[in-house]
């Protein structure tokens, strides 16, 4: 028994110790990162003070900041960028981040109502709730339909509803 009490408390002390070791490993990467930025960032600006304003002055000009960097084929863009390709399976995007209106630019003009194609999360629940009810009654088993708040139907035979 002595043995036994002996075995499972240096076991549970070694892992205890293992995640003390662990857990200061990643507070130390973190910090290590940050001084390696700021070290980094020093030996830019040491770098930066030997260069002639001409030589930085045509550096600049030559980077067109001032030109238009379109997003995509026919979109005007912004100004004060540098266009660089990526393949598309590089940062995946599920819904796009920049929204488009058609329409004149005329800044009197108001924004168009953005239109949300999403479900609210009321509708949600609702469903959910409903397909719940279905399934704890037996009444969704031969694939019935019920109405919807929004006035579709939705079809309880397990395959996606469409409103």
């Amino acid at each position: 028994v002595t043995v036994l009490f002996l075995m499972v408390s240096s076991t549970f002390f070694f892992n205890l110790l293992v995640s003390q070791f662990c857990g200061v490993y990643t507070s130390l990467a973190e910090d290590i990162k940050g001084h390696a930025r700021l070290a980094r960032g020093e030996i830019i600006i040491e770098t930066f003070k030997s260069v002639k304003p001409s030589k930085w002055q045509k550096f600049m000009d030559s980077l067109n900041l001032d030109k238009r960097v379109d997003f995509e084929q026919g979109d005007i863009g912004l100004a004060g960028g540098i266009k660089d390709f990526e393949p598309a399976l590089a940062n995946p995007v599920a819904k796009d981040q920049i929204i488009r209106f058609g329409g004149n630019t005329d800044p009197s003009l108001p924004w168009p109502e953005k239109i949300d194609e999403d479900n609210t999360i009321e509708q949600t629940i609702h469903r959910t709730i409903q397909k719940s009810l279905q399934k704890m009654l037996g009444k969704g088993k031969l694939g019935s339909t019920m109405g919807t708040t929004d006035g579709g139907s939705s079809s309880l035979s397990g395959s996606k509803h469409s409103e």
